[in-house]
């Protein structure tokens, strides 16, 4: 097995690559003069299982070039299979056409990746659609969600409660709190647009960890906050897989509660390290 990281993926994929004892080499990404990518891999892939370790994020419509780009090296140069583990996978919430004559995204960018023998993504944003596979056969969803639950053991001895900050946070905040043998308070939301959102008012106790998959702006997050704060919360945790974190989303979190994420997307507040999930599903392709 060959495990192929890229720039902002190294330290995940090398960690991996050591856990299985598997060799590691580094997709390396330059431009052309016109600004087309130029990819291209430190070894030969000829007759192993090449594995990229890819955060489709932070510029994601040139990571996904980058990654179809990578995976057909692969492909061209003999590899016995092509694997891709997309630690953040972009485009998931464009589930359905929303409105007249919008994208359904989700459906043609995983049709991009027909040509590897398989997409693995970490806790991709599945709602309408419940498995990848109905949009793309060999593609194949997996969850961190455990070790979120061995982070809270270990972080949080206090009793505190588990909120979902919406009805779409339900399948992460309500399987946590089952698996730690906690009360779980699911919330709903309305939202006007992708800043403006409004929830509506329930009781969520003292001490709250609020858990979601994505933290993007992180309006759903900080109106959560606020209810808690009115109610007289004591500790507030925000606990999200993906880090996104734009339009310093992060700053308005942090003024009023401890932000925690995983490492799918890296950023100063990745807490909890992915790479024993990622070593797990790949054994099953060794």
């Amino acid at each position: 097995m060959l495990i192929a990281g890229f720039p902002d993926t190294r330290e995940i994929a090398k960690r991996v690559a050591q856990s299985l004892g598997a060799h590691y080499t580094e997709v390396k990404v330059k431009d052309f003069p016109d600004s087309e990518f130029h990819i291209k891999l430190k070894k030969n892939p000829a007759h192993q299982t090449v594995v990229f370790i890819t955060s489709i994020t932070k510029d994601p419509d040139d990571k996904l070039i980058e990654t179809i780009l990578a995976s057909g090296i692969a492909k061209d140069y003999g590899a016995k299979k092509v694997v891709v583990v997309a630690t953040y996978f972009p485009y998931m919430r464009q589930d359905k056409h929303f409105k007249k004559y919008d994208s359904f995204s989700s459906k043609y960018i995983l049709d991009m990746f027909k040509h590897v023998d398989k997409l693995l993504v970490i806790d991709p944003h599945l709602h309408r659609i419940p498995k990848m596979e109905k949009l793309l056969p060999q593609a194949h969803a997996f969850t961190v969600n455990d070790l979120l639950v061995e982070y809270i053991k270990k972080r949080f001895k206090d009793d505190f409660s588990i909120v979902g900050p919406d009805e779409e946070s339900a399948q992460w905040s309500q399987k946590i709190a089952d698996k730690l043998g906690k009360k779980v308070v699911i919330l709903k939301k309305t939202r006007f647009s992708s800043t403006h959102v409004k929830i509506k008012e329930k009781p969520l106790g003292k001490n709250i960890i609020i858990i979601d998959d994505i933290i993007s702006t992180g309006k759903t997050i900080v109106e959560t906050i606020k209810m808690a704060k009115r109610q007289g919360a004591n500790r507030i945790i925000c606990m999200g897989i993906h880090g996104v974190l734009v339009n310093k989303a992060d700053k308005h979190i942090s003024k009023h509660a401890e932000l925690i994420t995983t490492n799918t997307i890296e950023n100063k507040y990745a807490k909890i390290d992915v790479s024993p999930a990622i070593v797990n599903i790949l054994k099953k392709y060794r």
